[in-house]
């Protein structure tokens, strides 16, 4: 190989390199975790509360709750096992494992049951029972009492009488292989252990391990003690929430009744008390770790408490590497909390990472209203990401529907300004609905979960922020050129998207098109699915930069200051979408380094060829191996999960990943919503770009000068078609390399898909004019004369001597 090709496959790795270094040399999220020593204690005890939320905590009712709170970091736990709602079972097998896993079982438990109606023959009466009359008699009864988390607690009360089974039962369930996850690794790490509660002896449940096991804690002070401190590891199971509701076909918000939840509420902070009574005479240091470790009954998935007293844990908020964020911790990470405090090493196969507090929080009451509002945007957000998807299926539909009936077949005969009133409004229509996915972020700067009605207050800032992107897109002064109104929806999303990293996430945490904390696929960074907005903004907005810098270069610079504008605005959104501190979105610099490289070639008039393309592909390939690599050679307890990664690669865990991505990939084709987004935009494509279709050039003939798609000119044609090119190479390796599949490509053509619309509906071009020459392009004076030519290429004129 050698000549441009040698040159650009040089080129390319190049910027690879450059990528890597500039993404490691960007600070950490958090600070190196402190040593070992100053989180050492002689023995841990785990209490976990099934059903236990932020709202249960008060200084009236639980004031045991509420005093350990105020001497603890605290933070909001996600529950998450290996299926969508976590049950008694699924918890405790969870939290042994550091890694997700689930009790073998349906995710709805089963079916309920009719229970038998016979009357009693000896009761008085018994045969004269009747309905009322005129009215229909009562149907059956039906026993529910097996289904939700029903099933997990009724097996947990009694029919768990050997653990060691149940754990190997777990670890041979399809949903735990495929998270990689071992049962009872705890317990192998730690060696001994002692258990109240049936359930939590699943976490440590394993060969060889020696358990202490009673129903419960001891009421009698010494012998609670004694009980203490057989083990350097104690594990308690508070389930009283389960007795305080039952099991329905329907979920509901937390599977309790008031009355009852109030008053097993008051006998868990009974025996906290007595713990920590207990826990207060013993010689040592002592960690207390707190956590609600699933639902209860039927009860939806919603966030829990988590609470941490002891050694290297001070008053204030809980987070850990695995979230990076705070407040925000896991249930996988307390396994390897247990094992750092005791100075153990985590088996391999633990994905979480140990819980630290960080930062000062506010006064206790403060904390634990901000926790509960945590909690409530979580929750909204993970029960309405249906309604969110479906709604832009819908306005995608429209957009496509209405465009087919008002722009017509287009064929290139068509009358020009037909039904213009119906073309403007179809517009306006179209921007609406190309903002409206940046608008979703947008209404994260308002705090909506405050309201009384969150989701009709989210709902409502979704409307007011795509009101007012559609007026700034619509009335800027912007709006005379061409493609102004769609570049200002364009760029206004790559500024929300890159902001709002640079800054946190804020926007991305709970809204609509972003991620919660109940799902834990993501806590901080760019999620699949924004990656897919800000694939088509950040590129069709460089192109468009770019060949603006291009036309005001001499003829011998254009092409290298095109082309270097292109690789400099790669190099920076490569480096805020992949950096560990920012974006730490592992498959978008995969997918955005090519579209880049590609768009930069393309716009160049550098010829694509299977060999530039393969360097093209390596360069990303090396970017984020060399990224990977070094972030994995930080402190595991300070990895993001590119270096965790690397470890999988070398424990041999990585195929596990591989594997999980591409079930996650055919999971979201068959049923998510959004994937009825890529029928739309099918047929959106077929109508556009078929032959005689709005956005196929026109080619000259006699008496028509050639022009681009719905009337650009050429050149803006050109950089059009070669942004759409990136982005589809872009999406296509962003689909590929990423779990969330083709909900990726669908979300960006919810954005994309109405700004095309718009373009077709845009006014019918008119005859050349004085000022233009063919094909649209503005020149320097009027080409009159036979002594004056228009040299189309540069727009300018020159006598003809």
């Amino acid at each position: 190989m050698s000549g441009p090709a040698a040159r650009w496959t040089r080129r390319a790795a190049a910027l690879g390199a450059l990528v890597a270094l500039l993404l490691v040399g960007l600070p950490g999220t958090a600070a190196a975790a402190a040593g070992a020593e100053g989180y050492a204690a002689d023995r841990v005890v785990v209490v976990g509360v099934p059903g236990l939320t932020w709202a249960d905590v008060d200084p009236a009712a639980t004031p045991q709750l509420w005093s350990l709170a105020g001497e603890s970091a605290i933070g909001a736990t996600s529950v998450r096992a290996a299926r969508s709602t976590t049950c008694v079972l699924d918890g405790w097998a969870t939290l042994g494992a550091g890694n997700r896993a689930r009790f073998p079982g349906t995710d709805e438990g089963l079916p309920p049951v009719p229970l038998p109606t016979l009357p009693d023959p000896e009761a008085p009466g018994a045969e004269e029972e009747a309905a009322p009359d005129g009215e229909a008699p009562e149907g059956p009864r039906m026993d529910t009492s097996l289904t939700r988390c029903g099933l997990q607690e009724r097996v947990a009360e009694v029919a768990l009488g050997d653990p060691q089974a149940t754990v190997a039962r777990i670890a041979e369930d399809e949903g735990t292989v495929r998270f990689g996850a071992e049962p009872g690794a705890l317990g192998a790490a730690v060696g001994c252990a002692t258990v109240s509660g049936r359930a939590a002896a699943l976490a440590v449940a394993a060969d060889g391990v020696p358990l202490t096991t009673v129903p419960t804690l001891p009421a009698e002070p010494a012998e609670l003690a004694g009980l203490l401190t057989g083990c350097p590891l104690t594990l308690v199971s508070l389930d009283r929430l389960a007795d305080a509701g039952a099991p329905g076909a329907e979920p509901t918000d937390d599977g309790t009744r008031p009355q009852p939840r109030a008053a097993a509420l008051t006998r868990i902070d009974d025996v906290l008390g007595r713990l920590r009574a207990a826990l207060d005479t013993l010689p040592g240091e002592t960690l207390l770790l707190l956590a609600g470790i699933s639902e209860v009954n039927d009860g939806r998935p919603q966030l829990h408490v988590g609470m941490a007293a002891g050694p290297g844990f001070d008053v204030g908020w809980l987070t850990s590497a695995s979230t990076g964020r705070v407040p925000f911790v896991q249930l996988i990470d307390v396994a390897p909390t247990v094992l750092r405090a005791l100075g153990l090493d985590p088996p391999a196969s633990m994905n979480g990472q140990p819980w630290r507090s960080t930062g000062e929080r506010p006064p206790l009451a403060q904390a634990v209203d901000e926790l509960e509002l945590v909690n409530v945007a979580a929750t909204t957000h993970h029960r309405n990401t249906g309604v969110f998807f479906w709604t832009f299926v819908v306005v995608g539909a429209t957009v496509v529907g209405l465009g087919v009936l008002v722009v017509g077949s287009g064929r290139r005969g068509a009358r020009p300004g037909t039904w213009p009133p119906a073309r403007r409004a179809l517009r306006l229509l179209c921007l609406a609905a190309a903002g409206l996915p940046v608008a979703t972020y947008l209404a994260g700067a308002v705090p909506w979960e405050r309201a009384d009605a969150p989701l009709a207050a989210l709902l409502t800032a979704v409307v007011v922020a795509d009101v007012a992107v559609l007026a700034v897109a619509a009335l800027g002064p912007w709006r005379r050129r061409r493609l102004g109104p769609a570049l200002a929806v364009l760029a206004i999303t790559l500024l929300t998207l890159v902001g709002d990293v640079l800054s946190g996430s804020p926007l991305e945490l709970n809204g609509p098109l972003g991620y919660d904390a109940v799902v834990a696929g993501r806590f901080t960074g760019y999620g699949n699915l924004t990656f897919g907005l800000l694939s088509v903004s950040a590129l069709t907005v460089t192109a468009a930069v770019a060949a603006a810098v291009g036309r005001r270069s001499p003829e011998g610079r254009a092409r290298r200051r095109t082309a270097a504008v292109v690789l400099a605005a790669g190099l920076l959104t490569v480096a805020v979408i992949g950096a560990p501190p920012l974006g730490r979105d592992f498959g978008g610099v995969l997918a955005a380094l090519p579209g880049f490289l590609l768009l930069a070639m393309l716009l160049a008039r550098v010829r694509v060829t299977a060999v530039r393309l393969g360097a093209i592909l390596a360069a990303a390939v090396v970017a984020v191996s060399s990224v990977a690599v070094l972030d994995w050679l930080r402190a595991p307890t300070d990895r993001t999960h590119l270096g965790r990664f690397v470890e999988q690669v070398l424990t041999g865990e990585a195929w596990t990943v591989i594997s999980r991505k591409a079930q996650a990939n055919i999971g979201i084709l068959l049923g998510s919503p959004l994937a009825w987004m890529l029928p739309v935009a099918l047929v959106a494509a077929v109508w556009l770009l078929r032959p005689g279709g709005p956005l196929r050039s026109v080619p000259p003939g006699p008496g028509r000068a050639p022009r681009g798609p719905a009337g650009l000119p050429l050149a803006d044609a050109a950089v059009l078609r070669a942004a759409l090119l990136a982005v589809a190479l872009s999406l296509t390796i962003g689909a590929l390399v990423n779990d969330s599949g083709v909900a990726l490509p669908a979300t960006a053509a919810a954005l994309l898909v109405p700004l095309l619309v718009w373009l077709a509906a845009g006014p019918e071009p008119g005859p050349t004019g004085p000022g233009e020459s063919v094909g649209g392009a503005p020149h320097s004076g009027r080409a009159a004369g036979p002594d004056r030519v228009t040299v189309v290429s540069r727009g300018s004129t020159v006598g003809n001597t």
